[in-house]
């Protein structure tokens, strides 16, 4: 699979979050928050044993502020992925990822057939793909990011409360892709 540079474009003008660098140089993890390339394929050249472990995918209702970023009134329901990256046996990173439902018609058509496949496969493969400027942000306790984790803890604690995620979107034939992607342990 021929990976393609994504060209960058700013993040919109309704993007919360901070951005990549300032935050993550405070975390100790800043060539994971701002890395530009596949996550994916970044965890697969450090770990012997990849697996990607799909939790969710379908239709569902957008987190708090991702209706907004979405260009869509809130409470509308969106295609949702939500998936476990797995390095050598150890959750490494909840991926979640949001489209309008109308964007499975066109451009995003191939996400309704993703399975197991991650959704870099997707985005980095298409030449005309660009992507919104890196956003990072420490989850606070009622972040529904940190939520998310939790339910695949299935009951157990977290480790460390003190997560950081970062998100951007992939824009492709006009329709935005938002990946959020949280850091489980300190890679």
């Amino acid at each position: 699979m021929a990976l393609h540079r994504v060209r960058r474009i700013p993040a919109p003008l309704v993007e919360t979050w901070p951005p990549a660098l300032p935050c993550g140089r405070r975390s100790e993890m800043e060539s994971w928050l701002t890395d530009a390339g596949s996550l994916t394929r970044r965890l697969r050249q450090e770990s012997s044993r990849f697996e990607l472990r799909l939790l969710r995918q379908g239709a569902a209702r957008a987190l708090r502020d991702e209706s907004a970023l979405l260009g869509l009134p809130h409470g509308r329901k969106v295609w949702r992925r939500d998936v476990l990256l797995i390095a050598d046996g150890v959750p490494r990173v909840l991926g979640h990822s949001v489209c309008a439902l109308s964007a499975l018609r066109g451009p995003w058509r191939l996400l309704r057939h993703l399975g197991a496949k991650p959704v870099g496969d997707a985005v980095f493969t298409r030449p005309q793909t660009r992507r919104s400027a890196m956003r990072v942000r420490r989850l606070s306790p009622s972040s529904p990011l940190l939520r998310l984790v939790r339910e695949t803890q299935e009951g157990r604690p977290i480790a460390d409360e003190t997560l950081w995620a970062r998100r951007s979107s992939f824009v492709f034939g006009g329709e935005s892709l938002w990946v959020s992607e949280v850091f489980l342990r300190r890679a």
